[in-house]
């Protein structure tokens, strides 16, 4: 019956209160000596009284308070009435003048409601019941049964039922355990959430007053808040007037009384800086112990020790919960978008992920279960594309090793820093775990053939995809002209063939993921300090990827134009699109024309934003290609160069290596062996990405000649307006299947969604609890940096430290003419970008990771790079003098523009 910090302290006999202070304490972390009385003393005690209590909990109503009421008090009248056996009251006698001797001391004595299940026993993981069991304080040794008894009762108090009731959990079979524990007379109390009990913010949030925690937790008295950023140390403080508080009644030497603050205290925070600042970090040491966010008690003695008195995690309606994530998504749906361009890259998701799942083993009866989930793993907030971090959880729990690279997902997928995402429930029972087992030996052997087959997969996904393209863009199907009902009809199908193709992308992606994972970590263990730039470098060399390939044939271009001193004339003082004229009516070289045409057949649908459809790529504006063989026409670079930099940057890689493992040569060979791999997966993505790219152009196509034969019908008052639609409108607008035919008036309000969105800053990652249209936040610009101050530090991907004036380029073109010491800074990078980045003689940007695409173009072309620096457009001023230093990652601004 009783047991103590040395003991087991199972939840099912002492309850998840003390059997989590039990793991606080074998951590280390300092909990207040304690015992306690199991559920069996109360089942001893009670358990005759069983069938009496459920009798007059049968009886009552639960939406009649005032009868639930009159049934607590008869219930509680009983339990207390009872006495504890001579065995249990000689073991609660034994255990306190043991473990507190002495007949001044003082004792908390907490009860802890034990269930038929452990799951809906109070404090488990969904069933807080915060505040609801009663706690006594000041207790003296005396005075210890009689507290165990009204803590045995306080488990049938009306809050207590009404609760159990409205939660469905059954009233029968209960029991309680009492801790008894050592009194901490501490001056100063504190709840700690690690995470927005609302949304799961991941930042710190501190309640703090003087006194007792029950002044605290029961808001008895005022308190402090104070707010710790995520990620940094960073204290932000509300700061209240208190009072008074609760603490020892002194007259009587025990018990609590209200008494007030000195007056010199009551405006002055309670916590300094530096303590909020190491609770904090106790928080997510505490959460990291329990693996979910944290609703943390604890209080300071005046040696300002923290004693931590109760943890328990912070409950959450699962189904009201969302996280949201723009970090990966924004390098193909940059800013704002439109309703089109959503709803296709919404059904491409679907499409995508449904195939990698079949590819994945996954049977048909589970990809049924997580279907709504994977046909919403986009969201449309704002106008800008997010991540349904909630339904990518969801969905690809399917796959029983999902579980074991969660957190890496998170890490290098979702890349999520400030938004918690609650884990899924480990197997309950031996016949689960052994199930679990099963799917997992089951998963990981379907993951081993599919690394096996990839290079035979990836080959055929790409011939059957060029085939199918070559014979929808044929001559015969160009969309202009063609019969509306007929484009829905040749577009359903592509899309039905892409549906059966595209998985093996994500499954190339998988092992991209897990190849950078292992290398990370052998590279830390074998003592690089400088990892980065080591793992930069050696992913240099290797088969072109597909949108280098692209860019150094317009580099080409521009030599053969540097090459023809009347060419480099005529380019030099004519417009672009004068040029495609020219080009178009055979006035310029033969041989350059026909190499122009060839990139555009193969290229064209490449562009700034080409996943978005109301953007228009190089098929739609041949001319911007010229204008950007033009800058690299008179800037002078040349495939050689830019080639040779990237042999010499392999080079480095390799004789760092050698210097880091001088006498291992056998980690040095399975390092190469692991870059050589990952090198691949780089290729088969890239590659991946440019098909992904003309799939969405053969849609723009498709959707354009819709929009301009609605538009030819009157329907739309532009041909562009059929972007401010989505794909399910128009097309049963078309086929019959839509709810909308006023398609001119919807395109109008949704012009001005657009335009409001535009006008906002959003947050890059957030969680909502509550309807998502009214909960998306927004955030502020940062300030911007001053000259001699440094900006901020990112990831630094490529080597190099140069100077130059900042070009900050939000809405970039093609062709857009960079000074040749320009430094360019951007929010993020898609493929499309490359032809400007090559122009740069720098990069910076405020998203990415090593494997992002401004990450290995600088690295693969020696342009020093750093991705990851939060705010840097805003906090760069367009044309100031800056230094940046791709190793490092740090960015000076030496001169300020002039405003």
């Amino acid at each position: 019956m009783i047991e103590t910090l040395d003991d087991p302290l199972r939840p099912e006999q002492v309850g998840w209160k003390f059997a989590r202070l039990k793991v606080l304490h074998d951590a280390g972390v300092r909990v207040p000596p304690l015992f306690c009385l199991t559920g069996d003393a109360y089942r001893r005690a009670v358990g005759p009284l069983s069938a009496r209590i459920d009798d007059v909990l049968d009886g009552v109503d639960p939406q009649d308070w005032h009868a639930l009421r009159d049934a607590s008090a008869r219930i509680r009248a009983l339990v207390e009435g009872v006495r504890l056996d001579g065995a249990s009251r000689t073991a609660l006698r034994e255990a306190v003048e043991r473990w507190f001797p002495g007949p001044d001391t003082l004792l908390a004595v907490r009860a802890s409601v034990l269930a038929g299940r452990s799951d809906q026993g109070e404090d488990s993981a969904d069933h807080p019941f915060a505040g609801m069991s009663d706690s006594f304080l000041y207790v003296r040794t005396e005075d210890v049964e009689e507290a165990v008894l009204r803590c045995w009762s306080s488990a049938f108090g009306p809050e207590s039922l009404l609760y159990r009731r409205r939660q469905g959990l059954s009233t029968r079979g209960l029991a309680v355990a009492v801790g008894v524990q050592e009194m901490v007379l501490g001056e100063r109390s504190l709840v700690m959430f690690t995470a927005d009990a609302a949304t799961y913010a991941r930042r710190v949030v501190i309640s703090a007053g003087w006194g007792i925690g029950e002044g605290v937790v029961q808001e008895k008295t005022a308190t402090d808040h104070f707010f710790v950023t995520p990620g940094t140390d960073r204290v932000e403080r509300t700061v209240a007037s208190k009072p008074t508080m609760l603490t020892l009644d002194g007259e009587r030497g025990h018990g609590v009384v209200e008494t007030e603050v000195p007056v010199e205290r009551r405006d002055e925070p309670v916590l300094s800086d530096d303590e909020v600042v190491s609770l904090a970090r106790l928080g997510r040491r505490i959460e990291e112990l329990f693996g979910a966010p944290q609703d943390i008690e604890a209080t300071l003695t005046p040696d300002g020790v923290v004693h931590v008195v109760q943890s328990r995690p912070i409950a959450m309606e699962p189904a009201r919960h969302r996280v949201w994530s723009n970090a990966n998504v924004s390098e193909s749906f940059p800013g704002t978008t439109t309703p089109m361009t959503y709803s296709v890259a919404r059904r491409f998701y679907a499409l995508l992920n449904h195939d990698y799942l079949r590819r994945c083993g996954v049977g048909e009866r589970r990809l049924e279960e997580v279907a709504d989930s994977t046909g919403r793993l986009l969201g449309y907030l704002d106008g800008r594309i997010y991540h349904n971090i909630t339904s990518f959880t969801t969905m690809l729990s399917a796959l029983p090793m999902f579980e074991g690279l969660r957190r890496d997902w998170e890490r290098l997928v979702a890349e999520l820093d400030t938004v918690y995402h609650e884990p899924a429930r480990p197997p309950a029972g031996p016949a689960e775990r052994l199930r679990r087992l099963g799917s997992l030996t089951t998963g990981w052997t379907r993951a081993g053939r599919n690394l096996a087959t990839l290079p035979r997969d990836f080959a055929a996904f790409e011939r059957a995809w060029q085939r199918l393209l070559r014979e929808k863009r044929g001559p015969r199907h160009e969309p202009a002209g063609r019969h509306p009902l007929v484009l829905v009809a040749d577009f359903r199908e592509v899309w039905r063939a892409a549906g059966r193709l595209w998985g093996v992308t994500l499954i190339n992606y998988q092992f991209m993921v897990l190849y950078h994972k292992v290398i990370e970590q052998l590279l830390k263990r074998w003592g690089s300090t400088d990892h980065d730039v080591l793992f930069s470098q050696l992913l240099c060399g290797g088969r072109q990827l597909r949108g280098a390939e692209i860019a150094l044939g317009a580099v080409r271009l521009g030599e053969l134009v540097r090459d023809d001193e009347r060419l480099l004339a005529r380019f030099t003082e004519a417009d672009p699109r004068e040029l495609w004229q020219e080009l178009e009516s055979g006035r310029l070289p033969a041989d350059f024309a026909a190499a122009v045409r060839s990139h555009l057949r193969r290229y064209g649908d490449r562009g700034i934003e080409e996943l978005k459809l109301e953007q228009p790529n190089l098929r739609d504006t041949p001319w911007e290609l010229l204008k950007v063989v033009r800058q690299y026409a008179l800037s002078g670079v040349r495939v050689a160069d830019l080639e040779e930099s990237e042999r010499a940057g392999r080079a480095d890689g390799e004789e760092r290596l050698r210097r880091l493992l001088p006498d291992r040569p056998l980690e040095r060979r399975l390092l190469l062996f692991l870059f050589d791999r990952l090198r691949t997966h780089l290729y088969y993505r890239e590659a991946g990405r440019y098909m992904r790219s003309e799939l969405f152009g053969y849609s723009k196509q498709v959707i354009a000649a819709l929009g301009a034969e609605l538009h030819r019908r009157g329907v739309l008052a532009d041909p562009a307006d059929v972007f401010l639609l989505d794909l399910d409108e128009l097309f049963g607008f078309v086929d019959g299947s839509g709810t909308t035919h006023d398609l001119a008036r919807l395109a109008e309000v949704r012009r001005r969604d657009g335009e409001r969105a535009r006008r906002l800053t959003p947050a890059r990652e957030f969680a909502t609890g509550d309807v998502v249209g009214t909960s998306v936040p927004h955030v502020e610009e940062p300030a911007a940096a001053r000259a001699g101050q440094e900006v901020l530090s990112g990831l630094g991907s490529c080597p190099g430290r140069v100077r130059g004036r900042a070009r900050v380029v939000l809405s970039p073109a093609l062709g857009e003419d960079l000074a040749q010491d320009t430094i360019l800074i951007a929010r993020e990078t898609d493929p499309g970008w490359l032809y400007l980045m090559l122009a740069a003689r720098g990069i910076v940007v405020e998203r990415g990771s090593l494997l992002s695409h401004t990450a290995i173009t600088g690295r693969k072309f020696g342009i020093p790079t750093i991705v990851g620096v939060s705010g840097a457009t805003a906090r760069i001023t367009d044309g100031s003098l800056i230094e940046i230093d791709g190793a490092s990652g740090r960015v000076l601004v030496l001169e300020e523009a002039a405003s």
